[in-house]
């Protein structure tokens, strides 16, 4: 029997707890209700405008269904307003790397709802945008005999110099990365930008995510695998306050992807078919695609596999160092002091990636490892020289500027360092 009903048939087994059909959604609309009522207690945020982020995908589909009910659901006493003043879809157009018609199927379930539907295209990353006209391109630069070649140097171009749309600079941008883990990783950054941005224009000040917990579990395998350990209470917890002007919610963190699967069609929720660069591809084709093949399999033996990486990671914290550090320029999250010193010390070089010192390098050409995470300079150390990249790493810090304002410092206290040679 049904433990809620005590009276229905089962129809679902849910962590060894028995549901019937109406028992199973009820308890799916609670749940989800019961998170946003615990992440506002726990953030203390005002009823505001949010964001829900919407791929198409199941997970996601099932999050704007229930925030478009929770909306417009009839109220009474001290429960008669809605918890946001209003919300608004958030989708980024993936169309570009990826054709078919999956992006008229998603603007189709968007419209299923009465929220208003707001997009952005992934090559709106190369798009111009106030204040910040140049984009960085990656640059050949030889290091010194004897050392490993771990610098990574960008010149910054005008846009105008910049060749082809900017569907063809973002096709480039992909084709200049090395794997499939690489590509993934910039995609993941990318969209997480878009939708920042797409919040800011929208007035929003919450973005709800549709991150399920099987692929928080999966995330946390794949951000570890890739270096990110000092992000990973940022990236994967319940409330997320790290972009300081927005708050990142994961209200969908308590469901498993079974559970997403049988609300979905229980509700007669559609979701799209969401292609990646490893769709169809073997477990082995990127760390991403690897981790999800290892907690999935292992969930299906033991049930408590997810759960359990939950919970673990609900007891992380940020480190202190991590929320004063400052932001990387690619992915925006924390960029950890010394990462390209841990970097060398772990890295195993050939001969190939030791050359003979540049002549010269030109003057508006930075060295950015400094201003980069661990995992980001994995990620554009192997990548294509004359590479542009998007127009993010100038939106969280100029390089350019704020390393000639080092310069200019240094420049006026030089005078007075003392040097080992300098008598006391």
């Amino acid at each position: 029997m049904c433990v809620k009903c005590k009276a229905a048939k089962p129809s679902v087994t849910i962590r060894r707890i028995l549901y019937c059909k109406q028992c199973f959604v009820r308890a799916s609309v609670v749940k989800f209700r019961a998170a946003i009522a615990k992440s506002r207690k726990r953030v203390d945020w005002p009823r505001t405008k949010v964001l829900v982020a919407f791929s198409g995908g199941a997970a996601s589909s099932a999050l704007l269904k229930l925030t478009a009910d929770l909306q417009r659901m009839e109220r009474k006493g001290t429960d008669a307003e809605p918890p946001f003043t209003a919300a608004v879809v958030g989708h980024i157009d993936e169309s570009c790397l990826f054709p078919g018609d999956q992006e008229n199927v998603i603007r189709a379930i968007a419209a299923e709802t009465d929220l208003d539907y707001n997009s952005l295209a992934l090559e709106d990353a190369f798009a111009p945008e106030e204040g910040r006209a140049a984009l960085l391109e990656l640059v050949q630069a030889s290091m010194a005999p004897g050392t490993v070649r771990d610098q990574i140097y960008a010149r910054l171009v005008q846009p105008a110099l910049a060749s082809g749309s900017h569907a063809d600079q973002l096709k480039a941008l992909f084709a200049g990365l090395e794997s499939a883990t690489d590509r993934e990783d910039m995609l993941d950054i990318i969209k997480t930008a878009l939708l920042l941005r797409l919040a800011r224009e929208s007035g929003c000040d919450v973005v709800l995510l549709g991150d399920s917990a099987t692929r928080v579990a999966v995330k946390a395998m794949a951000l570890t695998a890739r270096g990110r350990g000092i992000s990973l209470p940022l990236e994967t917890s319940a409330e997320s306050q790290w972009f300081h002007d927005l708050l990142l919610l994961r209200p969908m963190r308590d469901f498993t992807a079974k559970e997403v699967v049988y609300f979905n069609r229980w509700t007669r929720q559609r979701s799209a078919h969401v292609p990646t660069f490893t769709t169809g591809g073997p477990r082995r084709a990127s760390i991403g695609r690897l981790a999800e093949a290892f907690i999935v399999e292992l969930d299906q033996d033991f049930s408590s596999t997810v759960p359990t990486v939950c919970r673990t990671l609900q007891k992380l914290e940020p480190r202190p160092e991590a929320l004063a550090a400052a932001a990387c320029i690619l992915c925006g999250f924390p960029a950890e002091e010394d990462a390209n010193v841990w970097r060398r010390r772990l890295t195993v070089s050939g001969a190939q990636d030791v050359q003979q010192a540049p002549a010269s390098i030109e003057s508006n050409t930075r060295d950015l490892t400094a201003r980069l995470c661990y995992s980001c300079q994995n990620l554009l150390h192997n990548a294509a020289p004359g590479t542009i990249l998007p127009r993010i790493c100038t939106q969280y810090n100029d390089p350019k500027a704020a390393l000639d304002h080092r310069d200019e410092l240094r420049a006026k206290v030089e005078e007075f360092f003392i040097s080992d040679n300098d008598e006391l």
